[in-house]
């Protein structure tokens, strides 16, 4: 039999005497294909860091992860740095934060060829442009010749599956890669991963809590909870029959448009009732001027002539790509963007018009995506959820308000005395729609507010904003670029591209029997528990 590529046994990562992994051990073969799946806080990432050496001061590793038969937790920090991407190398999760942002792409991935390769700084940048131009970046010389901050979302992590496959490594660990994407670029990279990984006939480890996308790219499966495996194997035998709850807990979260192609809707389309919000041929654009120049280079219509209306009581679903106008459209709605002409009223304020938009906040409230970057860090969270009603003069007992909202959410009862990051991901999107509901608003929009939650959490975020929406009579406008998490929310959908709404009508029927082309392909880009969306590798 042939040995392992890379074999972990006895794994453990320890800070001080809190185990965050315990006994972790797997194997990977050459040319193999594996996800780690879990919850977040289960140790994926940390048994990741561990293998290669990356651990943050103040965790520890014991036992042994053995590659090419050489034990890595016992070399020198110098000997790894040999072995990072040339013999193994990491596809983070945010390439933002993991691409230098004053650093042009193509002298970053040329970087480790002239480090572990000893190739002249021209051959270097030359198979860097090859290297682009392999992961399906198109014109990638003049990408190569680009900063971070010019690539989109989809292009910047392409740029980093290039660099980690650059050297030719025997193993590639991806942490997440594609969760801030939208479903189509998520497709592409997805598929751009599994052929070039296949194509160098390394192996890869893949960790995601996603496991529709697992199903995609990997071939066997390893399940974490709480730093403990529970159970590993194929793919294919562990989601058709998972030995353990933990693991038919996972699957039963994912949602049902990424299980079968033909699901019922959940809600039904309101009828008869009054608008709540009336937009009437909006726009919003944006003109970019060169600084040497007085004349506009480039025009961007983010929003480009929408006419639609919220009805009462109903669920508005918004989908579109990254870039389709979805949450400009949104901060217009709230009067925190001035559209550049239309009209738009919210129960019977011009938004557009009003100078004052003190009464539209008591109207409406939003949910962001990130609740990190919207909760401030240094404020208890009782004082939180309580600002609106002191930045709106809204008088009352604040504390009891406070109370009932957290209760409202299922929070602890201790949780107004700790601060936002005492809590994770998914309780801190319950302070922050807390929060919003502070101010008994009758609309709320939710721009992506589970697009970076477990699929568990997620599942119990959008039960939970059901229940709230019949228990505090809301009106709700739902934003994602997942159709599978909009279907089960939403009433009736508005599909948007390139700031126009392409697309409109109950969910049953746009997701049912699509109109438009653009439509049929999102939904044709959904992550499927069975792989098939990505279909053969090349």
């Amino acid at each position: 039999m042939t040995a392992p590529l890379i074999e972990v046994e006895d794994l453990s990562v320890l800070a001080g005497s809190t185990v965050i992994v315990d006994r972790a051990s797997f194997s990977l073969a050459t040319g193999s294909r594996t996800g780690l799946i879990g919850e977040s806080g289960s140790g994926k990432t940390i048994t990741a860091l561990a293998m290669l050496g990356l651990l943050p001061d103040g965790l520890r590793a014991t036992g042994t992860v053995t590659l090419n038969g050489k034990d890595l937790l016992s070399r020198s920090e110098r000997d790894l740095v040999e072995l990072r991407g040339n013999a193994m190398s990491m596809i983070f999760q945010e390439p933002m934060t993991a691409l230098n942002p004053v650093m042009r792409i193509g002298r970053q991935i040329a970087e480790p060829l002239r480090m572990h390769q000893d190739m002249s700084r021209p051959d270097a940048f030359a198979l860097a442009v090859e290297l682009l131009g392999s992961v399906g970046i198109d014109e990638p010389e003049r990408r190569a010749r680009a900063f971070p901050h010019e690539l989109s979302g989809g292009q910047r992590q392409r740029a980093m599956i290039a660099m980690a496959l650059s050297c030719g490594p025997d193993l590639v660990v991806a942490d997440e890669p594609t969760t801030a994407l939208d479903v189509t670029i998520q497709a592409q990279v997805l598929r751009v991963l599994r052929d070039q990984i296949v194509a160098n006939d390394a192996a890869l480890l893949l960790i995601t809590h996603d496991l529709p996308v697992v199903a995609s790219v990997a071939a066997d499966v390893i399940v974490l909870k709480d730093g403990a495996i529970v159970e590993q194997g194929p793919a294919s035998q562990l989601f058709s029959a998972p030995a353990e709850d933990y693991t038919r807990q996972l699957l039963d979260a994912v949602p049902p448009m990424s299980r079968s192609l033909s699901v019922p809707p959940k809600h039904l389309p309101v009828t008869g009732a009054e608008p709540v919000v009336e937009m009437r041929d909006v726009r919003k654009t944006y003109r970019l001027r060169h600084r040497k120049l007085r004349d506009p280079i480039h025009v961007i219509h983010a929003v480009d002539g929408v006419s639609l209306d919220v009805l009462k009581g109903e669920t508005l679903g918004i989908v579109g790509e990254s870039g389709s106008g979805k949450s400009t459209l949104a901060r217009i709605m709230l009067g925190l963007i001035r559209p550049t002409s239309g009209q738009v009223v919210v129960e019977g304020i011009d938004v557009t018009a009003r100078k004052n938009l003190r009464p539209v906040r008591e109207i409406a409230q939003i949910v962001f995506q990130d609740p990190m970057g919207s909760l401030d860090p240094r404020m208890l969270v009782r004082d939180v959820v309580a600002e609106p009603l002191r930045a709106l003069g809204i008088a009352g007992d604040h504390r009891a308000r406070v109370t009932e909202l957290l209760e409202a959410v299922s929070l602890p009862a201790d949780t107004g005395d700790r601060y936002p990051h005492e809590f994770s991901g998914g309780q801190r999107q319950r302070i922050a729609i807390a929060r919003a509901l502070a101010p008994g608003p009758d609309l709320l929009i939710a721009d992506e507010p589970v697009s970076a939650l477990d699929m568990s959490v997620q599942t119990i975020t959008l039960d939970l904003l059901d229940q709230l929406k019949a228990d505090f009579d809301l009106t709700m406008v739902f934003i994602s670029h997942d159709l599978s998490v909009v279907h089960e929310i939403s009433d009736r959908v508005v599909v948007m591209q390139r700031g126009r709404v392409v697309e409109t009508g109950p969910v049953g029927e746009v997701f049912g029997s699509p109109q438009q082309q653009y439509t049929r392909d999102l939904l044709a880009a959904i992550p499927r528990l069975d792989g098939s969306f990505l279909g053969p590798a090349a």
